[in-house]
């Protein structure tokens, strides 16, 4: 399922790589914090081995740092499963971002399958580094949480409910 840490780069992405081709800057630090934060991808690689018999069989799929990065962009941008397939396969930058580079960009529905691999222990890790390099940055003081409320009547009670959710990042 993951057996490349880093896919080899084509003489395309070289080229592109020498025009200066860039990821925009909050793209970039994203990049950056999560090279500082290693063990994340770790985790994720252990929740996408989780339950298999032979990991290390069968065809690759999507590896540790493309299912990380690719729903950290999901999330930073608010797509859905198919615009994120989209805008990933549509741009060089993304692509870079989400570490696909030339290789081919799976079906939305791959992405699904990898983001429900990953537990609740893994999600409350990257928010858990995301809180404190924000607190770190003094972007956020770190003793609120942010949550997204709505209210839904519905038809039969005339009730109303409140909806809440928190965010990933």
């Amino acid at each position: 399922m993951s057996r490349l840490a880093e896919p080899q780069l084509s003489f395309a992405d070289v080229e592109l790589r020498h025009q200066g081709v860039h990821l925009d800057p909050q793209l970039q630090g994203i990049l950056t914090f999560l090279d500082d934060h290693a063990t994340l991808i770790e985790q994720v690689r252990q929740d996408l081995v989780r339950g298999l018999k032979k990991p290390d069989t069968g065809r690759s799929g999507i590896n540790p740092s493309q299912t990380l990065r690719s729903l950290i962009l999901m999330r930073v941008k608010n797509w859905d499963y198919r615009e994120l397939r989209e805008r990933i396969n549509d741009g060089y930058t993304l692509r870079t971002f989400t570490d696909f580079h030339s290789q081919r960009v799976p079906q939305h529905d791959a992405f699904n399958r990898a983001f429900n691999r990953l537990t609740p222990a893994t999600l409350q890790a990257v928010n858990q580094a995301v809180v404190e390099i924000a607190v770190q940055l003094g972007l956020e003081d770190g003793k609120q949480l942010r949550v997204d409320t709505s209210v839904v009547e519905t038809l039969l009670s005339k009730t109303v409910f409140t909806l809440s959710y928190t965010d990933l990042l």
